[in-house]
């Protein structure tokens, strides 16, 4: 079922650029999908993340049932390199994460557990793993200019998406949320991401590494009394949906939400 989705998918789609080596069409993925075919069928998403995995990834992946019920899923995967996975687009996307972003992956899970030492596990995470769920879910890492940032920081959607639209081709865009990509596989209006800005002048190869080193000094309670992240409907932006060509696209009040007072 995985295999047919992935293998439905419009390439082309912006969001899937970055990752389109690990997606079916391409010839690593045709040598992983058939080296996983041949162990056993219908085709399991850990070993087929195995067989796709980059060297520098570093974790492996292991069915969900390897996850014992009395340890924290993040705990395992830190106290073992292991990452239990269950067979669906939702833990695929999330493998392809640690593909793409290795050292911010291994930030959040490194905070992760020593929160979880700190505090235990109970039904309040804290600030610090609301904070980090929020962006492994559904974070997207945006570079752009002082003027398009400001917008968003205001909500100011015409602004940012109409008396700015130019502004957008200036910018460089990378999802780190593997909810939010499991969303792009079949688009709608309201996707809404939480977005962190990058550095200024980060080159697009030193974007997971500059990322890791900015949030290791953000994800503490202190810092985030004040939120770092900040909502952007991403099927607004330019490209993104053809219909977003039209302005009116922007007049919808349920998706290009005001600022609460």
């Amino acid at each position: 079922m995985i295999v047919e989705v992935l293998s439905g998918l419009d390439a082309t789609r912006p969001w899937w650029s970055p990752l389109r080596a690990w997606l079916p069409g391409h010839a690593h993925w045709d040598a992983a999908a058939l080296a996983t075919a041949a162990v056993t069928s219908p085709m399991p998403v850990a070993p087929l993340l195995n067989a796709l995995a980059p060297a520098a990834c570093p974790v492996r992946f292991t069915n969900q049932s390897a996850l014992p019920a009395d340890m924290a899923y993040e705990q395992f995967i830190g106290q073992n390199g292991v990452c239990p996975t269950r067979d669906n687009l939702h833990d695929f996307f999330n493998g392809l994460c640690w593909f793409r972003f290795p050292k911010v992956k291994t930030l959040f899970n490194k905070i992760q557990c020593q929160q979880i030492a700190r505090q235990g596990v109970g039904q309040r995470r804290g600030v610090v793993r609301d904070t980090i769920t929020l962006l492994d879910e559904g974070g997207l890492f945006l570079q752009a200019p002082s003027a398009l940032w400001e917008a968003i920081e205001q909500r100011d959607w015409r602004r940012v998406f109409i008396k700015e639209r130019a502004l957008w081709q200036q910018t460089h865009i990378a999802i780190i949320g593997h909810a939010l990509l499991e969303k792009c596989v079949n688009p709608y209006k309201a996707i809404t991401a939480n977005v962190i800005r990058i550095p200024s002048e980060t080159p697009a190869n030193d974007i997971d590494a500059v990322m890791a080193q900015h949030l290791e000094t953000l994800l503490t309670e202190e810092q985030l009394r004040v939120k770092p992240h900040r909502p952007l409907p991403v099927m607004g932006i330019p490209g993104w949906d053809a219909a977003s060509e039209n302005p009116a696209f922007y007049d919808d009040p349920q998706v290009f939400r005001a600022p609460r007072p």
